[in-house]
């Protein structure tokens, strides 16, 4: 495609400063988001945002895109999942993920929305999110499988335990992003769930504490 290859060619300053437009503006909601604010918002011409991508729908596919590549390369290659205590391995997760969400605040504020977003055109949306969840159950089978079993009490069985662990883990992430639901009719503020990250950090946090005194020596 001869706009996106243009896109991708130009001065990086340019070219983050329309993504970092776009990813704000789908905070809206991908029905609600409008070309004209990101446009607006980039000091670019409409007809130069259509020449690049086409459409609004390869719009949003291109920045969905765009953070699955930035997620491989700098999220994953920082990941030690051959650590064995699965419970450090899991804290590692979540501080990475915090250190994401600050070097790229407008990508982590996109992602959300895209998670609570139920309009996403045909599904793209739910097409990053199924991809992700892909890659995350692909990442704790590693940290599971390299678990240390001799961290477990002896009256216990290893297997069961991080069973247990791995549910109360995702029933903690269903819980939170349930309260990070907005109503249909409000727009997710930018920002207002990095700015209560370390909020969730401290209370999982407290529930690793509590599942390593229930199953660990």
């Amino acid at each position: 495609m001869e706009g996106l290859e243009k896109f991708l060619a130009l001065e990086e300053e340019k070219r983050e400063r329309i993504i970092a437009a776009a990813m704000k503006e789908f905070l809206a909601g991908y029905k609600h988001a409008s070309t004209d604010n990101i446009v607006r918002e980039a000091g670019i011409s409409k007809g130069l945002l259509f020449y690049y991508f086409g459409t609004k729908e390869r719009l949003y596919q291109f920045l969905v895109e765009h953070i699955v590549r930035i997620f491989e390369a700098e999220f994953l290659d920082l990941l030690n999942v051959y650590q064995t205590d699965i419970l450090d391995s899991v804290w590692q997760l979540s501080l990475l993920k915090r250190d994401l969400s600050e070097k790229y605040p407008v990508i982590f504020d996109f992602v959300t929305s895209a998670y609570l977003d139920s309009d996403a055109k045909d599904g793209v949306a739910k097409d990053f999110l199924a991809k992700a969840m892909a890659r995350r159950a692909k990442i704790m089978t590693d940290v599971y499988s390299n678990a240390d079993y001799s961290l477990f009490r002896e009256d216990i069985d290893p297997e069961r335990a991080i069973r247990l662990i791995s549910w109360a883990l995702q029933g903690y992430a269903e819980s939170a992003a349930a309260d990070a639901v907005v109503k249909p009719d409000e727009k997710l503020q930018a920002g207002s769930i990095r700015e209560n990250y370390d909020q969730y950090l401290q209370e999982f946090r407290a529930y690793l504490d509590i599942l390593r005194k229930c199953f660990y020596k």
